[in-house]
């Protein structure tokens, strides 16, 4: 019994950085994702997408020659899904769809005659669910792609909760073991926000349509400490975590919505 101590000593934990070669140039990593073949993906707000397999990168930048190149260099996000595609969010160029195998981009972006399309083109961040339907969080609210058709529909309900979600800067997306999804919103920039009234929490039910907003409120100390969620996550033991701005770590009753 007294031995025992000696086997809960924590191991120490070292940190190696990854050397890249030196014409690559990564300078503001802003996502990363693993694709079903173990190469890591790398999002760049300024120099594009990246492709590493632990000894060599690969570099995807625009190429005005080539329409299938990535339309554009500075990135907000990167998802791979369950078939192999990765997803990335741009800035101001929309949501694009890489195909490994093919080496080729495919390129989602708004436009004012198709009700049908992606609602914004600033992207922030994506979702694949259970049914395999791909979430899309913009700078104008959340949009719902039907991958086989290329169809968006936005997520804007008649309810008040539904209605503000739809003017949202949406900045993380999360589905929990139950597959509900979770949407964390609020720009951290305050030019980008002028509206104090928006941000927070929002939880989407997939079955019912229905969309419930969780936000600050200055005389209630349950609710959230700031209105800017950047970070959701279950763990192991099913508790449920949610990350804000202004020192704002909580772990959430869901079902009492405290």
């Amino acid at each position: 019994l007294l031995l025992l101590p000696l086997f809960s000593i924590s191991q120490q934990v070292s940190i190696t950085p990854a050397h890249f070669p030196g014409d690559q140039t990564i300078s503001n990593i802003v996502g990363l994702t693993q694709d079903i073949n173990g190469f890591i993906w790398i999002a760049d707000a300024n120099n594009g997408l990246f492709k590493y397999d632990g000894n060599h990168l690969t570099s995807y930048k625009t190429d005005a020659n080539n329409l299938n190149s990535i339309s554009a260099s500075r990135l907000e996000c990167v998802y791979a899904d369950t078939k192999g595609n990765i997803w990335t969010g741009s800035f101001q160029n929309g949501l694009e769809r890489f195909d490994p195998e093919t080496e080729t981009f495919t390129h989602f972006q708004h436009s004012n005659s198709d009700p049908s399309s992606i609602r914004s083109d600033s992207v922030r961040a994506i979702l694949e669910d259970n049914d395999g339907i791909l979430w899309v969080g913009t700078a104008n609210g959340l949009d719902r792609l039907e991958i086989k058709t290329g169809k968006f529909t936005h997520i804007n309900n008649k309810s008040e909760d539904g209605l503000t979600l739809s003017r949202e800067h949406v900045r993380t997306l999360y589905k929990d073991k139950e597959g509900t999804i979770w949407i964390g919103c609020g720009s951290p920039f305050t030019a980008d926000d002028p509206d104090s009234s928006l941000g927070g929490l929002y939880k989407l039910d997939q079955g019912t349509g229905k969309i419930t907003r969780y936000k600050h409120n200055a005389k209630d100390a349950r609710s959230l400490i700031d209105n800017r969620v950047r970070a959701i996550y279950e763990d192991s033991r099913g508790v449920f975590w949610v990350g804000t701005s202004g020192d704002g770590l909580h772990i959430m009753d869901r079902k009492n919505g405290i």
